[in-house]
């Protein structure tokens, strides 16, 4: 008898100290709650030089009362310029896990298109990898206790977007504590640093499916490098070797420069050294090593050497000229594809 009442005791202490989880949508636990997920409809028209990206987002929430309204006053950070439409609000008998004791949950839905910053960078192009972020504030609801609730079920993107020329992956969404600053001088703060608010990131990766343009783009180039090779294989005692050799690499420098020049048009023009700039840069220097070697060969023609010079430039510098160029190549594509 005295160990039953013992218990009885104990549990009405412990059920008095405890407290709904954060989160759980009751009010009584001091945190305001609400479902929300976004859904990523269409990625496309994406901008490098303008630093700039169009989608299409679909954006909801679910609340156990009407006294909440995330969607009434939503702002996304890195927008350029949206249009965000209707907000469409309905009561629906909830048959979910969530706020369970809730018979009946207010769910609203609202979709956002426009275009986006994204700081585009074509650095490891075509193996580059790109994380677009979407963070929504939702504003219509009080700064102070309420948390978002990330649906991560409903939330993802569509598949279709997997079907051009990029592919998509890695999607994820986060509840984030966006860190105002300041108050802006709202009187109903007492700080004047503001207050944190609750935010929805959803972010993705972006690959690229096809490297057709990069082999494109390198066409050129490779093929300049490779004919400033033969340029070894031209019989030193001809008596116009330096005209003719020096000739045969200088006009390779040229088609490298123009060759460079149109790849920074398509990509637009970077501070960052890119991959193909470092390709190309690579493939000047060697074709510049092509024309030094083409003048040391003549300089020892003039000196009687000429079957000397011959024998260097077919078997010592031409391999050496083509495994280093080979090998520096790989490991600049190498560490491109590693890093994205």
């Amino acid at each position: 008898m005295l160990l039953g009442l013992l218990g009885l005791l104990l549990a009405l202490l412990l059920g008095g100290t405890l407290r709904p989880a954060r989160g759980a949508g009751d009010a009584s636990g001091g945190v305001a709650t609400c479902r929300m997920g976004v859904f990523i409809e269409d990625l496309r028209d994406f901008r490098f030089a303008e630093k700039s990206l169009f989608a299409s987002l679909r954006v909801w929430s679910v609340c156990p009362s009407d006294g909440l309204t995330p969607l009434a006053d939503l702002e996304i950070r890195n927008a350029n310029e949206i249009n965000i439409g209707e907000v469409k609000t309905h009561l629906e008998t909830n048959h979910s896990r969530s706020f369970p004791g809730k018979s009946k949950l207010y769910w609203s839905e609202v979709g956002i298109t426009g275009t986006f910053y994204y700081p585009w960078s074509a650095q490891n192009f075509p193996f580059d990898r790109h994380h677009l972020r979407f963070e929504i504030v939702p504003r219509g609801v009080s700064r102070a206790g309420f948390v978002v609730t990330p649906d991560y079920q409903s939330s993802g993107y569509n598949a279709r977007i997997s079907s051009g020329d990029w592919i998509a992956s890695n999607f994820m969404l986060n509840e984030e504590s966006l860190e105002q600053g300041s108050s802006f001088g709202n009187p109903s703060m007492t700080s004047v640093h503001g207050e944190g608010v609750s935010t929805i990131t959803a972010s993705i990766e972006l690959r690229r499916a096809r490297i057709t343009s990069f082999l494109k783009m390198s066409a050129g180039v490779y093929a300049a490098v490779v004919i400033s090779a033969m340029a070894f294989f031209m019989d030193p005692r001809e008596p116009d070797l330096v005209s003719g050799r020096t000739g045969l690499c200088v006009g390779c420098l040229f088609a490298a420069i123009v060759n460079m020049q149109q790849a920074e048009s398509t990509l637009g023009i970077s501070e960052d050294v890119t991959l193909t700039d470092q390709i190309h840069i690579i493939a000047i220097l060697y074709i510049l090593i092509s024309t030094v070697l083409a003048i040391v060969s003549y300089l020892r023609c003039e000196r009687d050497q000429a079957d000397r010079a011959r024998h260097l430039d077919r078997h010592y510098y031409l391999p050496i000229f083509g495994s280093t160029y080979l090998v520096t190549n790989g490991v600049i594509i190498a560490y491109a594809v590693l890093v994205g």
